[in-house]
């Protein structure tokens, strides 16, 4: 039997995400080679996190015909400025802003803003991709999960030694601020029983 995705009441979560997605937190401690921060110490999650989320559910609102809480979510998501990783790659949000017929959005192609990746993982499949992450620059990753899981987030530094290894799988999140200019690993395993969608969220 498939879990089923952990929701937050969509027009709540439409709600939070639009007056809330420039706020992201800064609060770092210092780890070799990077300065991480404390995320499950803080009472409002990072950004990346409740974008991560909102994607999940205008997928899920999409796919279950609730239009106005697609409608709201969507127009919050563009409103972030957030685009696919791959320039080549099937953007989501056009797909569901013509499934409810909203209208070309002024927001499209917004610079620096923050970037997505869709997926599907099966049981106890691993998906890995490399990132070059800017020395200084805080940077938050986040993954959301539909259908199975949970989907675990684990992220490298160019020697392999772990940068963000979440010990819970609830809301997985990685922040950190890298020292030097390099290239990270990331990856995602899906643990559990049944195929799960993820969206792995950049900010």
């Amino acid at each position: 039997m498939k879990k089923p995705l952990r929701n937050t009441p969509l027009t709540d979560a439409a709600i939070m995400l639009a007056a809330s997605l420039t706020v992201l937190g800064c609060s770092n401690a210092a780890i070799s080679p990077v300065q991480a921060s404390s995320a499950q110490t803080e009472i409002s999650a990072p950004r990346a996190s409740r974008i991560a989320q909102a994607l999940a559910e205008a997928e899920e609102a999409h796919e279950t015909g609730r239009n106005e809480s697609l409608v709201m979510l969507v127009n919050s998501l563009r409103a972030s400025g957030l685009s696919p990783r791959d320039e080549g790659g099937v953007d989501m949000l056009d797909t569901w802003s013509r499934a409810a017929g909203i209208e070309a959005s002024p927001f499209r192609g917004r610079l620096l803003g923050p970037a997505y990746v869709r997926g599907e993982l099966a049981p106890g499949e691993v998906w890995r991709s490399a990132q070059t992450f800017k020395s200084g620059v805080p940077s938050t990753l986040a993954v959301s999960h539909r259908g199975a899981g949970p989907v675990r987030i684990k992220v490298s530094d160019q020697s392999s030694r772990p940068v963000c290894s979440p010990a819970s799988s609830r809301e997985p999140q990685c922040r950190f601020t890298p020292l030097y200019t390099q290239r990270y690993e990331i990856e995602l395993v899906n643990e559990g029983a049944g195929r799960a969608v993820y969206f792995l969220v950049f900010d």
